[in-house]
């Protein structure tokens, strides 16, 4: 009788908490309800050589060209609370930290640990719009959010855990890299110094113009490899999951790599 009682009590128990933290998170997503946000905005010379860095923790960073040698960065915090109160507070935690030489100029999110249990930091995150010169190197990291860049002609470097990746009309060097997320990447052309791709989950997809030069290696391990009718004469080993060959007779080297998720290469 108690080996019964017990069978039929364990099902109703994980039920209960099973509801329990349900509805907990229900109370705390819907206590949030106040939200607080202060704008960071510099702007700064950069050498013609010159490097941009971003490093951010929770938001996406957005990169577009600027006018001149002039780096504009525009940070919007944003925090919730359940009241005004504890958003400003939790607003506070966040501080942008610059550091600036005449070759480098680098922008950083340090948020410090709030007592008591927090959420994953979901409550408190900062976007950055940035403006840059068109041939400028960048570095931009983040942790939870994505990664858009436009129109640049310099070296990129993109990474990022919880998030995606997204390039228009880039033309210079590109390592562009997730955890959970996809990449989308479009290229203006394949620099000299190549193109690097690198995504653990989430799909991959590349356009690049129809009549550039690449020497192109693709491969996934869960998942299919598309290059549509893309001039490439393979060669080595190629199957569903790996593609080796060179397009318009081969040129810099497109590396992709994927885990889980398919890889897509089509023409602009």
């Amino acid at each position: 009788m108690i080996s019964r009682v017990s069978r039929r009590f364990v099902p109703a128990l994980v039920v209960a908490l099973l509801a329990t933290v349900t509805a907990g998170c229900d109370i705390v997503t819907a206590d949030l309800r106040s939200e607080e946000t202060a704008r960071w905005q510099k702007s700064y010379t950069l050498d013609a050589s010159g490097r941009v860095e971003i490093d951010n923790v929770n938001g996406r960073i957005r990169v577009e060209p600027g006018e001149g040698n002039t780096v504009d960065i525009t940070a919007l915090k944003k925090a919730r609370g359940s009241t005004p109160e504890q958003a400003k507070a939790s607003l506070e935690r966040a501080a942008i930290v610059e550091s600036v030489t005449d070759g480098v100029i680098k922008v950083e999110t340090r948020i410090s640990r709030a007592p008591g249990i927090t959420f994953n930091g979901g409550n408190l995150q900062v976007e950055y719009t940035v403006k840059v010169p068109a041939g400028a190197e960048v570095r931009l990291t983040t942790v939870n959010g994505g990664i858009e860049v436009t129109g640049l002609k310099g070296r990129v470097t993109a990474e990022t855990t919880n998030g995606g990746v997204e390039t228009r009309g880039v033309s210079g060097q590109l390592h562009a890299t997730t955890t959970n997320g996809g990449l989308d990447i479009d290229l203006a052309s394949v620099a000299e110094a190549g193109v690097r791709l690198e995504c653990t989950n989430g799909g991959i997809k590349v356009r690049l113009p129809r009549d550039a030069k690449a020497t192109i290696s693709a491969s996934v391990t869960n998942g299919g490899i598309s290059a549509g009718d893309l001039p490439i004469d393979v060669s080595g080993e190629n199957t569903r999951r790996r593609l080796n060959g060179r397009m318009n007779g081969g040129g810099p080297r497109l590396q992709i790599e994927g885990t889980n998720g398919g890889i897509t290469l089509t023409g602009r």
